[in-house]
């Protein structure tokens, strides 16, 4: 073989290893890009003053845009929500989407209320329990409150949003399910008896009917939600805050996300992984991607400072590796108050190094 032919086929060699390196780095690029990392962000965070809210809104998404955030999962939208005299969801839209970050509107459905501007307006919406004392939360197992939720969603998607979020879909902790009139006729039109009718306890066959029924309510609520979103062919997906335990969940406060998976009623879910334990992160992680089983991406939601936990960098860091060895595709932080400067510093190298491979 002639020296030339060598050189050809050296230079030839030389050039396709070249392209195949360049095209592996395009699609870890391309991949990058796709993973999900995301705060859950309160509009409180910033001034009610317009001009001053947005050099704050500035400020922090070009940090969140130099870090690697990418997506918001945002509290209080809607100008009835925060009674803002300037529209915070069209700024935040716009601030957000010139760096690329999505634009999330949450909704807690299950969440307290005002109690006296609750009463003046759906007094009859309210939960009640057995002694009938009323709590500060709707009942969604009305389809007036799911109906009313739906409107909300509606408003938020008037905007260029790029999806809906669902926190508080479900009802309190503890089974707070509602024995309000309406309620037990809804039961009784189902199993012909009332859940007051028997014992409350999982002895008892009607109780643990009445626990499974009151669960499809929030799955319905979820369903009409995805579906509302859905058929205007817009490009939203819709995720939702969960549980850890999806075994547990269902009975204790009707929340059955593993039903919303198998269902395809959800694009992502984001279990609530608020704890320092980093074996129990793992484990409950790993559990949350084997429920979902590729039915929906499951998005990892990490507690900064929470009830439950509060959390260091270097826990912060491998929690993050946890998730992505689990099989996950991106990461929430709980949230922009406490995701402060020294936590977004130390999320860019975890970010370069862990996620997107």
């Amino acid at each position: 073989m002639g020296k030339a032919v060598k050189r050809l086929m050296l230079i030839s060699l030389i050039l396709m290893n070249t392209i195949i390196a360049q095209s592996h780095d395009r699609v870890a690029a391309e991949k990058r890009t796709k993973d999900f990392r995301a705060v859950w962000l309160h509009q409180t965070k910033f001034d009610q003053d317009e001009a001053t809210a947005r050099k704050q809104i500035v400020a922090l998404f070009d940090s969140y845009a130099e870090t690697g955030i990418n997506n918001l999962f945002c509290y209080y939208t809607l100008q009835e929500e925060n009674h803002l005299a300037w529209d915070y969801l069209q700024v935040i839209i716009e601030e957000g989407h010139k760096r690329g970050i999505g634009i999330h509107p949450v909704f807690c459905p299950g969440h307290d209320l005002n109690r006296e501007q609750a009463m003046k307006e759906h007094a009859d919406w309210l939960i009640r329990d057995i002694d009938g004392k009323i709590y500060p939360n709707y009942n969604l197992a009305l389809p007036a409150v799911r109906k009313f939720w739906i409107g909300k969603i509606a408003e938020a998607m008037k905007y260029d949003i790029d999806g809906i979020h669902l926190d508080y879909a479900r009802f309190p902790v503890n089974q707070r399910f509602s024995y309000d009139s309406i309620t037990c006729a809804l039961f009784r039109e189902e199993w012909g008896r009332s859940p007051l009718d028997d014992s409350h306890d999982s002895g008892s066959m009607l109780w643990c009917e009445w626990i499974r029924w009151n669960e499809k309510q929030i799955t319905a609520f979820v369903r009409e939600a995805y579906e509302f979103i859905k058929k205007t062919n817009r490009k939203l997906v819709l995720g939702a805050d969960v549980f850890p335990n999806v075994d547990i969940s269902p009975v204790e406060i009707g929340q059955n996300w593993g039903e919303w998976v198998r269902q395809g009623i959800i694009d992502f879910v984001c279990p609530m992984l608020y704890t320092n334990d980093t074996d129990l992160f793992r484990e409950y992680i790993t559990r949350a991607v084997q429920n979902a089983d590729s039915g929906c991406e499951v998005y990892a939601g990490i507690g900064i400072v929470t009830s439950h936990n509060k959390i260091t960098k270097e826990i912060l860091e491998e929690e993050i590796e946890i998730a992505r060895k689990a099989g996950t595709r991106g990461v929430v932080f709980f949230s922009g108050f406490s995701l402060n400067e020294e936590f977004l510093n130390s999320l860019k190298p975890a970010f370069r190094t862990n996620l997107g491979k």
